[in-house]
């Protein structure tokens, strides 16, 4: 024994822990499938350099054409930039079409006897350019005041609807020769002489 005794014991036990740790690192290392690692490794490193093989080959085709590909997209932008409102800002129309219009808000709301002399209708009004013109603006006006809660729908009626249906309705209108239940082809269109010089402008 020494002459400090606790020395040789502290020797001891360190040897041992120092033993029992080699045959744990060693128990691990013989747990550890060599080969397995390898091969992963090896397949990480050949993935990586596959990568940066495709990256380049890609960077290389897409070169030429990087500049138009750039010019494109920056038109892109400023066309965004100065597009006007999206059109779902819009509102959309009550009615889809002219027809739709006409049979289910104007026919049944504007009611006239048309019995008398001075009035008449063609149910077929679709074969009549004039009377699709005129109710044309009618539905167009009537889908833009109708957004105006106070006086839109009185400013229709006033400055639209008693015009153009007075104009349609009258017996010498573009209705002229028809009845309410039949269509007649009677009228002519204006007749036009054009210019000797085939210019039709104001003197």
């Amino acid at each position: 024994m020494s002459p400090i005794g606790e020395w040789d014991d502290d020797r001891a036990a360190n040897g041992t822990a120092h033993g029992a740790a080699s045959s744990a690192i060693e128990a691990a290392v013989g747990r550890v499938d060599l080969k397995a690692a390898a091969a992963q490794a090896g397949a990480t490193a050949m993935h990586r350099r596959l990568d940066a093989i495709a990256a380049a080959a890609v960077n290389e085709v897409l070169k030429p054409v990087l500049p138009a590909l750039r010019e494109a997209a920056d038109a892109a932008a400023l066309k965004a930039l100065d597009a006007p409102a999206a059109a779902e800002d819009e509102p959309q129309p009550y009615f889809p079409d002219l027809m739709s219009f006409v049979t289910e808000y104007l026919a049944p709301m504007y009611r006239r006897s048309l019995s008398g002399p001075g009035m008449t209708w063609c149910a077929q009004w679709c074969n009549h350019a004039e009377a699709i013109a005129r109710l044309e603006a009618l539905w167009r006006a009537w889908e833009y005041l109708r957004q105006d809660p106070h006086t839109g729908m009185s400013v229709w009626f006033r400055d639209h609807a008693d015009h153009h249906m007075n104009v349609l309705l009258n017996a010498d209108g573009p209705f002229k020769g028809c009845k309410p239940d039949s269509h007649a082809e009677r009228l002519e269109q204006l007749p036009t002489t054009p210019p000797a010089d085939g210019r039709a402008t104001l003197r």
